[in-house]
């Protein structure tokens, strides 16, 4: 089947589909994102935030829909603003750094065509290159979405929906519809959305990080919530390096009762940055003897658990480490490169 033919039948059952966009200074990667995706969709609506290189020609080469949005440091008003502009009965939301293969265009439009749900979860693929980051999982064979990254993490987002349920962003950063699904059906679709958010040479990640930080702090100050704390902790830890404060912001999301346990984690990472071994160390024997366990807390725990001539124990968290997930293999070889070395002290 044909990406018209596809495009064809959904027209006549009247299920039609809209890709909704926001976007600024996106022309390294726009006409890329749009011509995948042209020919699965009957309508693209781009809302240009403020664009100052050929982002807004790029997009007009594709659709008489680009709107101009005046920027206000919030999210989710220029994602509801390019919604209230799509016709079709279904939407598909992409950012300019995101693909969808063809195949999997394919089966979001027979999708369309025969389900009862109101919206839809995709897996969003953000590919990196740091396999000691959460989550991470090796890239098992490489293609053009890939690229030449070694892996990637997967991120559920709701992305796919339908038009006229009341369906609205929420969140000045990371902006989610999932506040607005409740009483509505949703389900996930293994459908990857291949995020490439670092590949923009013109758009450095720090300086992606430090702007969003910006606004989340402006946002707390007024409207503080556990996601918004963990986000700008993260932020903290790994962009500016402020370890005492992204303890701070890990603490108050944990009062939030907000992803108790990862932000658990988290702060004892930053205490570990820190070389607050003690605290580190009983954060995570706290989370390991309730039962939460993690690659980075296994690991973290045993180099802990070293330093204070604890071989035995270290070494039974780097073989439940090796258990838990799939890993690169330089990350494998050194975690066993550790682990032999222990047992050798132990024997």
């Amino acid at each position: 089947m044909t990406a018209a033919d596809t495009k064809a039948d959904v027209g006549e059952t009247k299920a039609t589909l809209s890709l909704c966009m926001i976007v600024k200074n996106e022309e390294y990667f726009l006409e890329r994102c749009l011509r995948s995706v042209e020919a699965y969709v009957d309508e693209i609506i781009v809302v240009d935030t403020g664009s100052t290189d050929r982002t807004k020609s790029i997009a007009s080469a594709f659709t008489d829909h680009v709107y101009d949005f005046e920027w206000d440091d919030d999210f989710s008003h220029a994602r509801n603003f390019s919604l209230e502009k799509a016709t079709g009965s279904w939407i598909l939301v992409l950012d300019a750094d995101e693909l969808i293969a063809e195949s999997d265009l394919q089966s979001i439009r027979a999708t369309m065509l025969d389900t009862e749900q109101d919206a839809f979860f995709l897996i969003q693929y953000n590919y990196c290159d740091d396999p000691l980051l959460r989550d991470w999982l090796p890239v098992k064979e490489k293609s053009r979405y890939s690229g030449d990254y070694p892996g990637y993490r997967r991120n559920p987002i709701a992305r796919l929906f339908r038009n006229g349920r009341g369906i609205q962003y929420a969140g000045v950063v990371h902006e989610i519809i999932d506040y607005s699904l409740e009483g509505l059906d949703s389900a996930t679709l293994e459908i990857p959305i291949h995020h490439h958010m670092d590949d923009n040479p013109v758009k450095p990640k720090k300086e992606r990080q430090l702007n969003y930080l910006r606004i989340m702090e402006e946002e707390l100050e007024t409207s503080p919530s556990g996601r918004l704390y963990v986000s700008a902790a993260a932020v903290c830890m790994y962009y500016t390096q402020d370890y005492r404060k992204a303890i701070q912001y890990f603490e108050q999301a944990v009062s939030f009762d907000y992803d108790v346990n990862q932000s658990l984690e988290s702060m004892a990472e930053a205490h570990y940055r820190l070389s607050e071994f003690e605290q580190a160390r009983d954060i995570y024997l706290r989370l390991y003897r309730s039962g939460f366990v993690s690659f980075s807390l296994c690991t973290n725990l045993a180099n802990l658990l070293v330093k204070s001539g604890q071989l035995s124990q270290a070494a039974d968290l780097l073989r439940r480490a090796l258990s838990l997930k799939e890993l690169g293999d330089e990350t494998v070889a050194r975690v066993k490169q550790n682990l032999q070395y222990l047992e050798e002290q132990l024997n």
